[in-house]
């Protein structure tokens, strides 16, 4: 409280006062001389013209006080000082002069509430008493015999002076009230406005999640997270980088979806690619562009693309199941994939640029999708792949020897096979070394030994589970093929083997 009290000493602005202020100095001069007419010639009262004309005088001087802007330190203090040193003294001494008669006592009971509310509390409470004090003594000295209404005029100051301070009290409490409600105006709107600040950066958090998400979404992950970092995609400089490379394409696309309508396919071929999808990424790969049923993918090394391969068979085969208990056609696809070094960095133009890679690596991951039908396989890979398999990785097997078209190199080929029924894998477990053997005689030309270990595996092999007359191995089949073609051609087949340097040479995509 006295800290508030402090405060409303002389530092307010008396934003009430200073447009009061005028206001009062002109009732205060007009009310001063009309007072002196009818209390001296009306009612017959002892009245004093310099006292008036001096009353008057200070009043007058406060219509010209600023109305504009807050009063300034020099018109509080007058202000103050003017109201203090007139009001209680000029009462005082119409009080005694006047033999401390009813009308003057109401008259400065009148001004000291009149000079508490006016007055500030600091200043009221001493210059009341020592205004009206200096009056007492001065009529005193005058009037020596004049103890008895002296006697009263002190009552009467008392009463006033206490009236006096019940209302400063009272506006005092009023003002303090006027500052806490104000105080808790502020503090609401304030905390309105940090709420609404709150709400609407949740607004803009929720609207660059969702840009960010539609970002992730339709650009890959890496390229996103140089985004999220501040970094510019753009400036990235193209580096060389040892990976591996997988393309996923559907076999016979056109035919399974010519019967659906944009929507259907839409549909189809989005429930297709997040089956496809899901599994390069849970395995520490990249989607690197999806290109119309064909998915490409890039790992860090050949461990982690097996992995999502087998994962991706897994899927597709629980959807065939469903597919086929329906009666509707089945998917197939093949999955091809090759390790070497590749560039990666920013390929495209100012209109589209594309972060991808390119290299041997994914001209031979793309043959080699593409040669999956002609196995008849659904997994192939290259000897490099195999090297990066973890230790217990053993559900492979050597299938072929080749030069791709683009490429010089003689590449050994492998089929994964860790993703089908376990009496299949069990065959091809039991049977690789035979078949090695059997590819190693075929590749130095010992075709006819070689076509002999083929039909003999040809035999155990276990049925097709969903379709008629299929095998779950068709690559015997692929070999005992190029056997008798190698060992029934008539027109000079012999020249050719002859010129053949045992690799199988791939003259188109």
């Amino acid at each position: 409280m006295m800290g508030k009290m402090r405060r409303l000493r002389l530092s307010t602005d008396y934003v009430f006062f200073q447009k009061v202020i005028p206001v009062l100095g002109g009732f205060g001069v007009f009310g001063h001389i009309l007072f002196y007419f009818i209390l001296r010639f009306v009612f017959g009262y002892w009245e004093s013209w310099p006292l008036r004309l001096s009353a008057a005088l200070i009043y007058a001087t406060l219509v010209f006080f600023p109305r504009e802007k807050s009063l300034s330190l020099r018109h509080k203090i007058y202000f103050e000082a003017s109201s203090a040193l007139t009001l209680p003294a000029l009462f005082t001494i119409f009080f005694l002069k006047n033999d401390c008669n009813i009308y003057w006592f109401s008259s400065l009971v009148f001004a000291g509430l009149l000079h508490g509310l006016l007055s500030k509390p600091y200043i009221y409470t001493w210059t009341y008493p020592l205004a009206a004090g200096l009056a007492t003594y001065f009529f005193s000295i005058h009037h020596p015999n004049a103890g008895h209404l002296i006697t009263q005029s002190m009552q009467a100051q008392l009463v006033a002076y206490f009236l006096g301070l019940v209302t400063t009290g009272i506006k005092v409490t009023m003002e303090i009230s006027h500052e806490q409600i104000m105080n808790a105006k502020v503090a609401l709107a304030k905390a309105e406005e940090e709420k609404t600040k709150a709400l609407e950066l949740e607004k803009s958090y929720r609207e660059l999640k969702y840009r960010d998400d539609l970002i992730s979404i339709f650009v890959r992950p890496s390229l996103a997270e140089e985004i999220r970092q501040g970094k510019d995609p753009s400036a990235f400089q193209p580096v060389l980088r040892n990976l591996s490379i997988m393309f996923c394409d559907i076999r016979d696309f056109t035919r399974l979806t010519e019967v659906l309508n944009p929507y259907e396919k839409q549909t189809f071929l989005n429930q297709y690619f997040t089956m496809m999808t899901h599994p390069i990424v849970k395995n520490g790969g990249e989607v690197d562009k999806i290109m119309g049923d064909c998915v490409m993918g890039v790992f860090p090394d050949g461990d982690c693309a097996v992995r999502a391969a087998i994962d991706m068979r897994l899927e597709l085969q629980k959807f065939n199941h469903g597919m086929f208990s329906l009666g509707s056609p089945m998917i197939r696809n093949g999955i091809g994939i090759a390790k070497g070094e590749v560039m990666q960095g920013n390929f495209g133009s100012y209109e589209k640029l594309d972060r991808t890679v390119i290299g041997e690596a994914v001209n031979i991951a793309s043959r080699l999708e593409s040669k999956t039908k002609m196995y008849n396989l659904e997994v192939v890979v290259t000897e490099d792949v195999i090297k990066d398999m973890r230790p217990g990785s053993n559900h492979y097997r050597w299938i072929d020897l080749v030069q791709v078209k683009g490429s010089t190199r003689h590449i050994k080929l492998y089929e994964i096979y860790g993703h089908q029924p376990p009496e299949v894998r069990q065959f091809k477990d039991d049977t690789r070394d035979l078949l090695e053997k059997a590819l190693t005689i075929y590749f130095q030309k010992g075709f006819k030994d070689a076509s002999r270990l083929f039909r003999a595996m040809l035999e155990q092999v276990p049925p097709h589970r969903l379709i008629p007359n299929d095998l779950m191995d068709n690559i015997l089949r692929y070999y005992i093929a190029h056997c008798d073609a190698w060992i029934n051609d008539r027109n000079g087949a012999w020249e050719q083997i002859e010129k053949w340097e045992g690799v199988h040479v791939f003259y188109e995509k």
